[in-house]
């Protein structure tokens, strides 16, 4: 508190990061699960060598949407080469 008062910290919300170009418009979708079938959920994605939920969620949706003919919608889950 005292580094603060002295000005050496700084005290109360940051300014917003500027980033190039337009800022991206983004949704959060909840998806609520037990807590066991999420631990399941983390073993199989460690299993399967994925490094977060998110990917294992890009990747089943990729694959659902394709298998279902909806290709063009699939490719946006395409992984990143």
């Amino acid at each position: 508190m005292r580094q603060a008062q002295k000005g050496r910290i700084p005290v109360g919300p940051r300014g917003n990061r500027r980033a190039d170009g337009e800022a991206v418009d983004f949704k959060v979708l909840p998806l609520r699960m037990e807590a066991d079938l999420v631990a399941q959920l983390d073993e199989a994605r460690e299993r399967l060598g994925l490094n977060s939920r998110m990917e294992l969620f890009r990747r089943a949706l990729h694959a659902f949407l394709g298998e279902q003919g909806e290709a063009e919608i699939a490719a946006l889950f395409a992984a990143e080469a």
